[in-house]
């Protein structure tokens, strides 16, 4: 006489979770809106008068973190700031991921 178990059918296979579609919705939920100026150019809020803007500058990628001064109604690029190339970029980038920046700003309230 066969047993209960033998006749019970099979649960469903669980599915594996690539994480790609959940990671994807919460990466797009954390990033945030970037803006666009009047040439058309993307960028950031940093401050009141600071921007992290995304541009081209003779067909280079630059990513340019300037303060802005108001003239009349429009928000205009100061001389104070950096433009980054893509490689400059990508070391800073790669700093603040892997925590080298972070453990020198912690170094440096511990000193305080």
């Amino acid at each position: 006489m066969p047993s209960d178990d033998e006749h019970a059918p099979e649960p469903p296979a669980k599915k594996l979770k690539t994480g790609s579609a959940d990671s994807e919705e919460e990466d797009e939920k954390k990033m945030k809106v970037l803006e666009k100026n009047d040439s058309g150019e993307q960028f950031l809020k940093l401050g009141a008068k600071k921007r992290l803007t995304v541009r081209t500058f003779k067909s280079m990628v630059l990513i340019d973190i300037r303060e802005f001064y108001e003239k009349g109604e429009k928000m205009l690029p100061g001389k104070k700031g950096i433009s980054l190339t893509l490689d400059q970029y990508k070391a800073v980038r790669e700093s603040m991921v892997d925590g080298t920046i972070d453990a020198a700003i912690k170094n440096l309230q511990e000193d305080d």
